[in-house]
């Protein structure tokens, strides 16, 4: 439960369930983390409904093409971990 949210708030607003989690969630959380802007307690999930841009605006502080560049090297580096397992 990485990203520290109660089973309630899931079952009040379960759109968030329809977010990817591959391409949403894991990343715009890790990216949070890496920058060291994850407050303490539940993960706030209204930084997941935004766009990449207004994501990058209002919750990190950053441009859209820093927050992009992780998210590829992200995805690339889980997809080549996937492969490694199966090979």
């Amino acid at each position: 439960n990485e990203l520290k949210n109660e089973v309630h708030i899931l079952t009040k607003y379960p759109m968030y369930l329809s977010l990817s989690l591959d391409q949403r969630i894991r990343p715009r959380h890790r990216f949070l983390v890496e920058l060291k802007k994850v407050r303490k307690g539940p993960f706030p999930l209204s930084s997941l409904v935004p766009n990449d841009e207004s994501f990058c605006q209002q919750w990190a502080g950053t441009s859209v093409d820093k927050y992009l560049a992780f998210r590829q090297r992200l995805l690339l580096k889980e997809f080549a971990n996937k492969y490694e397992k199966r090979g």
